[in-house]
């Protein structure tokens, strides 16, 4: 059983120290993007688009925008994260309802406030959060506290039930003046 647990906690360490990478990098990311330069995009098109995967089938906003920065014009499409179709059972119900008010709201011809990287003119990010879009970082962070605080309570419970024998075997070979 001791055994098992020391795997479950390093498995723990290595997701933590990795969230804890994805974060930063995540965060890093969102910190550059902040301060792009903004403009108005034009929506071109925008919809709910349905991808199946296996039996469940899932949402997601795609849109059209173009915009210009100086004399270059540039078109790009957007997407948000998926959502479940509302004859799955889900928790919270009717996760849709938030993407389906977006769409409406953002019909063709619709300004939208974006952020372009001055670097890439074709790489933009919202100012405005579209549901299923915006910063990834706040979510990381509540990931990465639950993973550290779940490493430090399975470490303390393996301090405590740390086999005698191991810890007799261990101290019972250091010489006496240490």
């Amino acid at each position: 059983m001791w055994l098992g647990l020391m795997v479950l906690v390093v498995l723990l360490g290595l997701c933590t120290i990795f969230a804890s990478v994805a974060t930063v990098a995540q965060a890093w990311q969102e910190h550059l993007q902040a301060r792009w330069p903004e403009l108005t995009a034009r929506v071109d098109e925008c919809g709910l688009n349905r991808t199946s995967t296996g039996r469940r089938e899932k949402f997601y906003i795609r849109c059209s925008l173009s915009y210009a920065v100086g004399a270059e014009q540039h078109a790009t499409k957007i997407y948000s994260r998926n959502v479940p179709s509302p004859e799955i059972w889900q928790y919270p119900p009717n996760q849709i309802a938030p993407f389906e008010k977006w769409v409406n709201d953002h019909p063709r011809g619709t300004l939208i406030v974006v952020r372009y990287d001055p670097a890439n003119h074709t790489k933009i990010v919202l100012v405005a959060n579209m549901p299923g879009g915006g910063p990834r970082a706040p979510n990381n962070v509540k990931l990465l506290e639950f993973l550290a605080g779940s490493f430090l309570v399975l470490l303390a419970i393996a301090r405590i039930t740390w086999p005698r024998s191991i810890w007799q075997s261990r101290h019972s070979s250091m010489p006496l003046d240490q």
